[in-house]
């Protein structure tokens, strides 16, 4: 059967896959989208099980900028990841927005922070944090991009990850199951390399699964920054491997 991807506006918009005779998706990219597993546009892929897993992703650009095109050069790794008949999941949602984190407002500051959309976490199989590379900004009082001392990039990854775990062990999802990923190409990289310590330091004492992943080379980004085809697949692979390990 086939899908189609209908886009709804908003600070972070979301995005449908529902069941549909048309083989049409909307064009644009998706700042968030949920997703059935299932072949979109013609492309085969593993029809969703009834009982599939259920996967939440909080991100920046990196999940916003992609779409739910299976085969395409636009389909995002999340998107990957749920088609995959390993995950085969019943259902992805995705809330991000591009230039946002956990210390700094999406949207050119005028979308939101991770923080902020912690209220929107509901219980999943599964929730990826894929952030940590806008965290070395914030935004100031007129809503302009203001570099934060390593202090406060530091601290305020490390208030996000507690509020973070309050939450979700208030909603009943294991920490097991909450997986946090950074993922940076080679421009930045010696900020890079700093900004994933307090990720992986910060998850790690909340009891989170950090997920590491390689320096995304030239030939997997579009840009040193955002991944290509091939680092959405490699970022997918790896994704999947550490969902697998969970159980």
């Amino acid at each position: 059967m086939l899908r189609t991807l209908a886009l709804s506006t908003a600070a972070v918009m979301l995005s449908t896959l529902a069941i549909s005779s048309s083989a049409d998706a909307e064009e644009g990219p998706t700042t968030g989208g949920t997703a059935e597993a299932s072949s979109l546009n013609g492309v085969q892929a593993v029809e969703p099980a009834a009982d599939g897993p259920t996967v939440l992703v909080i991100g920046d650009s990196i999940t916003s900028w992609f779409r739910d095109e299976p085969g395409s050069p636009s389909q995002g790794w999340w998107s990957i990841l749920a088609h995959d008949p390993a995950i085969n999941a019943s259902k992805i949602t995705t809330f991000a927005e591009g230039g946002s984190g956990m210390n700094t407002r999406g949207n050119k500051c005028a979308g939101t922070t991770f923080g902020q959309r912690i209220k929107s976490i509901q219980k999943v199989d599964y929730l990826i944090i894929e952030g940590g590379r806008n965290d070395y900004n914030t935004c100031d009082s007129k809503n302009r991009k203001k570099l934060l001392t390593k202090a406060k990039r530091r601290a305020g990854i490390k208030a996000y990850m507690e509020r973070l775990d309050t939450h979700v062990t208030a909603i009943g999802i294991p920490r097991s199951r909450v997986f946090v990923v950074s993922p940076w190409g080679k421009l930045q990289r010696g900020l890079g390399d700093e900004i994933q310590y307090y990720v992986e330091r910060y998850a790690d004492r909340e009891g989170f699964t950090y997920v590491t992943t390689k320096t995304l080379p030239t030939s997997k980004t579009i840009d040193d920054k955002h991944p290509n085809r091939a680092g959405n697949e490699y970022l997918a692979s790896v994704m999947k491997k550490a969902l697998l390990a969970a159980g």
